[in-house]
């Protein structure tokens, strides 16, 4: 908590030592208290990193010393807030008063002076009573006997040592143990023969130790892959909802429950769509009760009459045991080695052997404090990855006494996990402490973080740096340090491990609590200062159990039932996050400006009518979320008060002008929603944009004709990601329509700060002159992705190649295209010799008339092999492009990877394949008739393409994926394809081949005795599928399952 103190006192210091000078202090005749303030709280603070060392081993009395600072802090801030909101009225009636007349000017200044003073007189005797209350706890250290230190500046990001860029790869966690246990337990899931076609197996072990690597491990494994052709991941954790587990499962088999939300009506719709697939493949984790095995999901899935396996992991042998698994692994702790080997490969590359082997002896000191349990050992690493790798440090490491800590009463999360987290800057603390407002097992969206950390304070100005990205980047050192794990491949989502979680609720108990039924009793002790009541039916009952505190500083309430009134606005004074977004509100009361403090408010997905215009009173206000909400048609004019206003997204809520004075919002760094309303003198023009000089991204809508002869946006020197949405009012615009958008868009230049640039709907009939010009490029030289979307009536495209940073291009909707030819690649591609130099993914898609695409020439008939387009091009995908006969034949100088090509009805062949292609999916080609196949090909995927009857040069395909229910037989390319596999009778062969939705001959063929059996019997690896029923097969080892 001590730490935590240290940085809110930071902040608040620094808050103070700039805010004393300024006018409106001098108005309010407060300087010299805040002076006093800001002194006494340096004086404070010299104390706390003793405190910190003393709450581990002295008595409690430490912590109430800490929980009164506490909260005269929290006092602080909020008096600081106060002096600056009516300060700065009183400076704009003082301001107002100087523009009358002199004499009228005196009356009312005078008057204003005397209805001041009471004001004046409030706000000092509070600083006052701050001040008071400091001096005694600054005295109360003689009787804690606290020693002073020196205040070290928080650091605001912590770079951990480079050596993590190599260590800290998923894949060290895991180690041969988990190898050899996946591979085990693979096995048995597949190979071994039990009574039910329904079984389940279970992986235990204490929290920590790896089951969920296991899990994970199994379920990726290529066996499951092959044997179990559906896979279904659902986290159950401990506070499982039974209908939601129900629709999570069916949803992953792609059933459709509909309007359904009873147990017994989700059951039979899970039954029936289990028993639509040939096979599945469930993965339980983290159960904590054996009923949602017994009183849940047994019954329907063993009634799909299907092939079902289950893994469920689960903390409890008796859990296991309870939902009669079928066989049980423990997971056990790692050795003293491989505890050891785990911590070295995350820390140490091959380069550095001599390094680690030096230190060996002070790492197994560290890792056997860890007690062999993975989880702690890799935030272990998180923690040793940012000191430097000496023997000094690592020696400093062990002494460190948050490990002896015995405070936890959970043994499980004492020492090593303790100490991580007593291990960050104490900015990071109160960052990771945050989470704790979250339920298990969420999913923590670093974009939803980082205004909330802003609005928190948890984050100051820096500089030049925006604070958004400073949060964000602290977001990444908390991943960094693998206090997060990844939850998907981006690492922008991120989910919180159980224990670190029970950490996170432990350390922020005392002011932070994820609300239930319970929390009257929960928090009947502690003076609540953020609550979380997201996804709650009690909603009211709960937040009215703590709301009479008068502390609450953050409200969490998106998905619950809980609706705002006066009443309990007035309760909730001290507000600085608001979250009612996906609520059923349909009123905000007008007492919503009284949240004075208010910072952040999210209202998105909501049934609000209007938003008062008491909403220009919160002038602290940051970020603004008013999106989606389908029934809001106007903001308030007083909105463009709000001058601090960091945020205003209002995307796809159907507002028909935005308020004039928009040019008055100088913070504002992400605007989304802006409306362009060509006939309302009270809106906002275009042109107020460009006052916006921080605005980093910007979403522009019902863009249609020029306002002014006015060139907008192109000197707004930070905007990084620009969308621009076109409309009209016909299917198919008039021709003084289409020259009136492009006379508009000629208007809108983007900075050269742009690095995402998406353009919706528009209809002119050519693309603006600086975007066809020579020099494109030197309008968006830092442009890196580019998304088209239904662009109706250009026939041709703009110079593209010459973009010197683009990454990723995607075109959607050319309505009117018939040709891509070589200008695509820019006029100077002759002199540069280069096109598209950094492009890597590229989708061409719905062009219903483009018949023809060609790289020219000189391209196409290798008169200039020193020409390079597309030198990066990984991925290609070609799609709805119905009348497109043959692909460009320069593509095979592209190093394209990954290729799909779909519903390309007119292509006859494709052949003219990068060399170095190694996936190739087609679907529904119906007159393709010939597919010629480089080497390196690994994975081919053909679904309905039609008369398809010659495809060569397979022999290094690993995979192939084969659809069509209307062949009544195998074609010919196919069966020869077999015949050659089965020749090669090579131990060290993984083919796969899936043949699914296949009519009932080919079935039948593929059966042990059908007339493909001879073939299929060679290969592998085979699934078969006909819709309705199943056959898998597998050499070796040999496993034939069928369910006719």
């Amino acid at each position: 908590m001590a730490m935590i103190l240290d940085a809110f006192m930071s902040k608040v210091s620094t808050l103070l030592a700039d805010f004393v000078h300024e006018e409106v202090i001098m108005l309010l005749g407060v300087k010299d208290e805040l002076q006093t303030l800001r002194h006494r709280m340096r004086s404070i603070q010299c104390l706390l990193e003793d405190a910190e060392r003393k709450k581990f081993n002295e008595s409690s009395s430490t912590k109430h010393w800490l929980s009164k600072l506490k909260d005269v802090m929290y006092d602080a801030d909020d008096i600081i807030d106060l002096c600056r909101i009516k300060g700065t009225q009183l400076l704009a009636d003082q301001n107002l008063q100087s523009r009358t007349s002199s004499v009228r000017g005196y009356f009312s200044f005078a008057f204003s002076y005397c209805t001041s003073v009471p004001l004046r007189h409030e706000i000092g005797n509070k600083i006052k009573d701050i001040n008071e209350r400091l001096e005694q706890i600054f005295e109360d250290r003689k009787h804690y006997k606290l020693a002073k230190s020196t205040i070290s500046k928080t650091p605001q990001f912590t770079l951990p040592n480079s050596r993590k860029t190599s260590s800290l790869v998923d894949s060290y966690v895991v180690g041969r143990e988990v190898e050899d246990a996946a591979n085990s337990l693979v096995d048995r899931l597949v190979g071994e023969k039990v009574d039910e076609k329904c079984s389940l197996f279970a992986v235990t072990g204490m929290g920590g130790i790896g089951k969920t690597t296991l899990a994970k491990k199994i379920f990726n494994h290529p066996k499951i892959q092959t044997y179990l052709n559906k896979k279904v991941w659902v986290c159950v954790s401990e506070t499982y909802v039974e209908t939601e587990l129900l629709k999570e499962v069916i949803r992953g088999v792609n059933g459709n429950y509909g309007d359904a939300n009873t147990i017994a009506e989700l059951e039979l719709i899970l039954r029936d769509s289990v028993a639509s697939v040939p096979s599945l493949f469930l993965v339980l984790d983290d159960v904590w009760r054996g009923n949602v095995w017994d009183e849940l999901l047994r019954v329907p899935l063993q009634q799909s009459n299907v092939n079902v396996k289950v893994l469920v992991t689960t903390r409890y042998e008796n859990v296991a045991k309870e939902m009669k698994a079928a066989g049980i692994h423990h997971v056990n702790r790692l050795s003293e080695e491989s505890s050891w080997d785990m911590l070295r490969r995350r820390l140490f590359s091959k380069q550095e052997e001599e390094l680690a082997n030096d230190l060996k002896e002070l790492g197994l000191k560290i890792v056997n404090k860890c007690e062999g349990l993975p989880l702690a050992i890799k935030v272990i690493a998180g923690v040793l990855v940012t000191k430097e790798c000496t023997r000094k440090e690592w020696q400093t490491f062990l002494k460190n006494y948050a490990w002896s800590s015995s405070e936890l009463s959970d043994e499980q999360i004492r020492g090593a996990l303790r100490l991580s987290f007593e291990d960050l800057p104490s900015h990071l603390k109160q960052c990771l402490l945050y989470f704790s407002l979250y339920p298990e097992d969420a999913k923590l969206d670093l974009q939803e973080f980082a205004p909330l950390w802003v609005a928190e304070g948890f984050v100051t100005e820096q500089q030049d740096s925006l604070m958004e990205d400073l949060a964000k980047q602290w977001f990444n050192e908390l991943l960094n340090r693998n206090l997060l794990l990844p939850a998907d491949d981006t690492g922008v989502v991120c989910q919180m491990h159980d224990l670190i979680r029970y950490l996170a609720i432990f350390y922020s108990k005392e002011e932070t609590y994820f609300g239930n039924s319970n929390v009257r009793n929960s928090t009947r002790s502690v003076k609540l200062r953020r609550l979380s009541v997201a996804n709650q039916e009690a909603a009211v009952e709960i937040l009215d159990s703590v709301a009479d505190q008068g502390a609450l500083r953050t409200l969490h309430a998106s998905f619950s039932d809980l609706l705002l009134d006066d009443e309990r606005l007035r309760r909730l004074s001290h507000l600085r996050v608001l979250d009612i977004s996906n609520t059923q509100i349909q009123v905000l009361p007008d007492s919503i400006g009284n949240l004075l403090h208010l910072r952040y408010l999210n209202l998105n997905d909501t049934n609000i009518t209007t938003i008062p215009e008491s909403i220009g009173q919160l002038t602290n206000l940051q970020f603004l979320n008013i999106s989606t909400c389908k029934n809001l048609g106007q903001l308030p004019s007083r909105i463009t008060l709000l001058h601090n206003l960091r945020r205003l997204d209002i995307d796809k809520t159907p507002v028909s002008f935005i308020p004039k004075g928009m040019e008055k919002l100088q913070q504002l760094n992400y605007l989304s929603g802006f409306v362009v309303a060509n006939d309302d003198s009270s809106s906002s023009k275009l042109e107020e944009l460009n006052s916006l000089k921080q605005i980093r991204t910007l979403k522009i809508g019902n863009l249609n004709r020029p306002q002014s002869e006015t060139i907008v946006l192109k000197e707004l020197p930070k905007l990084s990601t620009l969308t621009l949405e076109f409309s009209v009012d016909r299917t198919i615009p008039f021709e003084e329509q289409e020259l009136a958008v492009e006379e508009l868009f000629d208007k809108i230049k983007p900075p050269q700060s742009l690095e995402n640039f998406t353009i919706l709907g528009f209809f002119g009939r050519r693309f603006p002159n600086w975007m066809v010009s020579s020099s494109f490029e030197i309008y968006v030289p830092n442009l890196t992705k580019l998304i088209f979307r239904d662009i109706k009536s250009c026939t041709q495209l703009p110079s593209l190649g010459q973009l010197p940073e683009l990454k990723e291009l995607d075109i959607k909707g050319a309505t009117k295209m018939k040709k891509i030819g070589p200008e695509f690649f820019g006029s100077d591609v002759n002199s540069t010799r280069i096109a598209f130099p950094k492009l890597e993914r590229l989708r061409i898609s719905k062009f219903p008339k483009l018949e023809e695409w060609s790289f020219g020439t000189e391209v196409e008939q290798n008169t200039s092999p020193r020409l390079k387009l597309l030198p990066c091009l990984q991925k290609l995908k070609i799609d709805d492009c119905l009348l497109l006969t043959q692909l460009p034949e320069g593509l095979k100088y592209s190093p394209i990877k990954f290729l799909e090509i779909l519903y390309a009805s007119s292509l006859k062949s494709v052949d003219n394949l990068p060399a170095e292609i190694e996936e190739l999916t087609l679907l529904q080609c119906y007159n393709l008739e010939k597919i010629c196949c480089p080497p390196t090909l690994k994975t081919l995927s053909l679904t309905y393409c039609g008369p398809l009857t010659y495809v060569e040069k397979l022999d290094s395909l690993q995979k192939l994926s084969f659809t069509d229910l209307n062949m009544d037989s195998l074609p010919e390319w196919l069966l020869k394809l077999l015949r050659q596999r089965g020749l090669q009778n090579d131990s060290n062969d993984d083919f796969h081949l899936n043949l699914t939705w296949c009519s009932t001959e080919v079935f039948e063929g593929c059966l042990k005795g059908g007339i493909y059996w001879d073939l299929i019997q060679h290969i592998p690896y085979v699934s078969v599928y006909d819709g309705s029923h199943y056959v898998r097969y597998s050499k070796q080892p040999y496993v034939y399952e069928t369910n006719l």
